[in-house]
């Protein structure tokens, strides 16, 4: 899998070094729903989880190749976000996990020109994704332990760290820690793909799509007893320069 993501990395790059000049640039802006499925070892069935919601926006390059065939690499800025709320003996509290990611799309597209002005395409590949953040944060007040307090915990999936603001250590440790996940996550994936699209008046594009993950997201002990997988779905607006 790491020579899969070198390569599909070097691909990137190369692409958009030797990017011609009559390549036809684009902007995207979409919305973005997304969930993670785990399915343990052993088991034939998985879970899905909560879904995400959020949007992505980017920039793609649409390069010809011949007859209705193109590439189209793309580097995108994605946001996902969840919400729950609990209500606890002595408590209430409110849950958010966000996530920000950096990802690269290397998708073959074929169009089919019906009139000069509008065409539907279809595209599939490989996107590369880099995860920059992924935290869960609970907001949380009320009266535990003899203590009233009103504040806040925080998870980094990626490193594990936890940190708290105006919550005392023994409230966090005797209660809030089992509301919070176990789980580390690794930041990288490779997602693989395929969606339609229509061109409009030349310079308008509107497609839908739809992503599952290769990877294994778990990280650490958690690898070896299952796997966490991404599965997203996108429609998105965008404008060709």
């Amino acid at each position: 899998m790491k020579k899969i993501l070198n390569i599909i990395a070097a691909a990137a790059v190369c692409t958009f070094i030797a990017m011609p000049v009559s390549a036809k640039s684009g902007v995207d802006l979409g919305y973005l729903n997304s969930s993670y499925k785990t399915k343990l070892n052993g088991s034939d069935k998985s879970t899905k989880g909560e879904p995400m919601n959020g949007f992505y926006v980017g920039v793609n390059n649409d390069v010809r190749l011949f007859a209705g065939l193109s590439i189209q690499p793309g580097l995108y800025y994605s946001y996902l976000n969840s919400m729950s709320s609990e209500e606890g003996t002595g408590f209430n509290m409110t849950g958010s996990y966000t996530e920000h990611a950096l990802n690269i799309p290397i998708h073959i597209k074929y169009t089919f020109s019906i009139v000069p002005a509008f065409g539907v395409y279809v595209f599939a590949g490989p996107t590369l994704s880099l995860g920059l953040v992924a935290s869960d944060k609970l907001s949380v007040s009320g009266d535990l332990l003899g203590q009233q307090f009103n504040g806040s915990v925080s998870y980094n999936r990626y490193s594990g760290n936890v940190s708290a603001n105006g919550i005392s250590d023994d409230i966090l440790n005797n209660t809030l820690n089992q509301y919070l996940p176990s789980e580390r996550m690794n930041r990288f994936d490779v997602l693989m793909g395929g969606g339609i699209g229509l061109d409009l008046i030349k310079f308008i594009t509107v497609k839908g799509g739809f992503d599952y993950g290769l990877m294994n997201r778990f990280k650490g002990d958690l690898a070896d007893t299952g796997t966490l997988n991404r599965m997203q779905f996108y429609i998105a607006l965008g404008v060709k320069f």
